[in-house]
């Protein structure tokens, strides 16, 4: 069986809470295997691709912004899982 229909992707989208799509965000996902990490491209949107099938954590990080946190994204077996993220400003003082 080709290898490819062993995994699946994950495409993530990342924007802010007016819809503006965030560059240079740093996503994490851990689950099966090591940690991976991805940095959002100019329209906010990052991909991991070749996952084993499974559960993983999705953690989104930009300076600036709350820390988001997705404990239990599916990946599966020949799918593409796409995910929209919303960050909003971290509340400062």
């Amino acid at each position: 069986m080709p290898n490819q229909l062993q995994s699946g992707n994950l495409y993530t989208k990342v924007s802010d809470n007016q819809g503006a799509a965030l560059p240079g965000v740093t996503v994490t996902i851990s689950g099966q295997g090591a940690p991976q990490v991805q940095v959002t491209n100019a329209q906010g949107e990052c991909r991991f691709l070749g996952l084993s099938p499974g559960s993983y954590s999705v953690e989104a990080q930009l300076e600036g912004f709350s820390t988001l946190n997705y404990p239990s994204v599916s990946i599966n077996v020949g799918r593409n899982t796409s995910l929209e993220l919303t960050m909003q400003p971290a509340i400062s003082d």
